[in-house]
This record gives structure tokens, sequence and C-alpha cells, in this order.
């Protein structure tokens, strides 16, 4: 494993490890002793989802123009500084203004950050080397996870308060880590150049969009399987862990070994088409759930749980290559930085969309909802097809045209 992804590794690790800690033990811990009921989490939250939407594209342009690496680092370690202060969160208002400042500016470290990964893994192993990096994130991921439980089962303000201070820790090592990556060059901006001409690109904006719709089959391991199982199946609550269990050791298992052949656009075109309709047969499956005998609907939901692993494992690669391979060089910040923004954005309505008009819904939810997802898969083949508006090609783009 070459220095610098062994170095990005470690750096996604620590912060994945962190952050994997807080995001699982984090809403019992504002609800039970930092003074804020529910419902009021979940508006925070919502307030500070949007607010991230917005810091993705100016960091990433930010870091383009000011060195890469080192407004990565500088994000990172501000987002340590803010996480800190979530320890002395007093109520709605507090828990509010600190999570909107967190979320603003780590939306930005995220958006530099993979223009990092991006710069730094280019070439013909780009692939295997971000598949590589994933699977350390879902290790860190794991990990923290487990260190969550652990604060659960204590159960006291003071072990939630550990696994915070712990987050905020996971973000300063990556920031420093960073720092250890080599220097990227600053690109200067071109006389009489557009500031953010990403957001002119129609071919990459349809791609991000199209990508918002994909990504929201996340929130059906963490929502969606959860709310299914307890509300419209006979299978055990328990059933919930074990396909969380299996989906984070199958993406640690198999991310490097799936993703080895996905490295070019028309391959990332592919995989991305099928992973649409992997999604269709995992939600028509889930759906089918519905009604089953205990035992029959815990095969379906594994059944289900499998064909979503690989959809998530060889969606999650070619988005790594369509959203790199379609920025221009020079310009990674803005345009990792517009495609996260659409990412944090799907992230932000997945839970209404599961909850509410999938799960309310019944199987019809599902199946509508696995449509929706084969659609996205087939929809990206014409959005590879615009034209980006520059006078020469990529020999991708023309394989793509041919086929």
């Amino acid at each position: 494993m070459p220095v610098n992804v062994r170095l990005l590794g470690i750096a996604v690790f620590f912060n994945l490890l962190g952050r994997g800690a807080f995001m699982a033990s984090s809403a019992l811990y504002f609800t039970r002793f930092a003074g804020v009921t529910p419902g009021q989490l979940g508006v925070g939250l919502a307030v500070a989802g949007a607010t991230g939407l917005v810091s993705g594209v100016p960091f990433g342009h930010l870091a383009d123009r000011r060195g890469q690496r080192d407004v990565a680092a500088v994000l990172l370690i501000l987002s340590a500084l803010a996480a800190v202060f979530f320890l002395v969160v007093d109520g709605f208002v507090q828990f509010t203004a600190v999570a909107v400042v967190f979320t603003f500016i780590e939306r930005g470290a995220y958006a530099a950050r993979q223009a990092v990964l991006s710069t730094l893994t280019a070439g013909e192993d780009a692939t295997l080397a971000r598949a590589q990096i994933r699977t350390i994130g879902n290790l860190g991921v794991a990990i923290g996870s487990g260190i969550a439980g652990l604060a659960i089962w204590v159960d006291t303000q003071e072990a939630y308060m550990g696994v915070i201070g712990f987050n905020a820790a996971s973000y300063l090592i990556c920031g420093l880590v960073f720092f250890a990556l080599p220097r990227i060059a600053a690109v200067p901006v071109q006389p009489g150049a557009s500031k953010l001409p990403v957001l002119r690109d129609r071919r990459y904006t349809a791609a991000t969009m199209v990508n918002m719709i994909m990504v929201i089959h996340f929130a059906m391991l963490d929502i969606g399987f959860p709310l299914w199982i307890a509300q419209h199946t006979n299978a055990p609550h328990w059933m919930t862990a074990v396909l969380i269990l299996f989906n984070t050791a199958g993406c640690v298992l198999f991310q490097i070994s799936a993703t080895r052949r996905i490295g070019t656009l028309e391959s990332a075109r592919r995989s991305w088409r099928l992973a649409g309709f992997l999604f269709l047969g995992t939600c028509v499956l889930t759906g089918l759930a519905d009604g089953a005998s205990a035992l029959g609907a815990c095969v379906l939901l594994l059944v289900a749980a499998g064909l979503h692993l690989y959809g998530e494992i060889i969606q999650s690669a070619a988005g790594w290559v369509i959203s790199i391979d379609l920025a221009p060089a020079g310009q990674n910040g803005q345009y990792q930085g517009l495609f996260t923004t659409g990412f944090a954005f799907s992230q932000m309505v997945a839970p209404f969309v599961i909850s509410t008009l999938v799960i309310e819904n019944g199987t019809i939810g599902w199946v509508c909802l696995g449509a929706t997802f084969a659609l996205a898969g087939i929809a990206m083949t014409p959005v590879l097809r615009i034209a980006d508006g520059a006078s020469s090609a990529n020999p991708c783009d023309k394989e793509i045209a041919r086929s």
C-alpha cells in the first residue's frame, strides 16, 4: 500500500472511529443530559444539516486556491474545536448553535478531504486505493459503534461525555495526520475565469442530483430495516443488529475485491446501473417480509441485505469514479464540494422519505422506492453523455457514447 494511501487510511480511520461512536450514542446524551427533547433534537439537526449544505462548494473552492491539504487539515482541526462545545450544551438553543457551527465547518472539511483523496490517489490504481481507504474507514465505524455500545452499557453522563471528547480528539488526530501528507500546490484563478465553474457544469450537476437520489439507500440500513422489522414483520427485533453487523463486516471484507474492475467511466456506468436494480431487489424482498413467518422474514431480510451490500459496494466505487473523473484538473475541491453537498442533502431528507413515505405505505412504499433506485441507476447513462462544455473529450466519454 503506497505511503499516501496508508496515511489517508489512518486519518480516515481515526476520524470515523470517533464519528461512529458519536453518531451511535449522542442522541441519548443530548435528550437525557443536555436538556434537549427528541423533537428539538430533530429540529436542531435539520437546521444544522441545512446550514452544512452551503459550505461544501465554497470551502472546496478555497481548498483549490489555497492548497487542498492545508485547508483540509485546518478545517478538521477547527471541527475538533467545534465538537468540544457539545460538552457544554444546555438546552435547545445552545445545541442548535453548536450543531450549526460544527456542521458548517465539518461539511467543508469533508469536501476538502475528498479533494485531497482524489488528488493523491489519482492514477491507474485509484479505485483500488479508494476502496482500501473506505474499508479502513468502515473498520473505524465498526469499532466506534462498539465504543458507543460500551458507553450506552455504562449509561452515565460521564461515559457519554467521554464519547463526545473522543470524537473531538478523532478530528484533531485526522487533521494532524493530514499535515504529514505531501503539500498540494494551490491552483491560481485564471484572469477572466469563472470563480465557481462547477455551478455551470450541467453534466456534473446532473450527476450530483442522480447520486443524491441513489444514496438514499444508506438510510435503508439504519432507519428502514429497524422500523420495518419492528412495525411490519414477525422477525425478532435483534435482526436489526444482525443486518447492520452483516453490512459492516461485508463492506470491510469485500469492498476491495468487488471494486477492482471499476476504474473507468464506462465500468462505473455499468456498475451504477446494476446497483439500481440491486436496490430494487432489496426493496421488493424487504416489502415481502411483511406477513411472512418469523423464519421466512429473517431469510427474506438477509437476502435483501446481501443485495443491498453488493449494491452499496459497487455504487460507492462507481460514485468515486464519476465524481472525480468528471472534475477538471485543478478544480477538485469545488467539484467534490458540490458532490458531497448532494450527499448531505440526501442524508437530510432520507429519514423523512424512509420513515414517512415508505414505512407508512407498507409494501407498495418499498416497491416505489425500489423503482426510484432502478430509474436513478438507468439515468446515469444519459447524464454521462451530456456535453460538459469543453472542447476536448475524455476517452472514457467516447467509449460511453458508443455503447
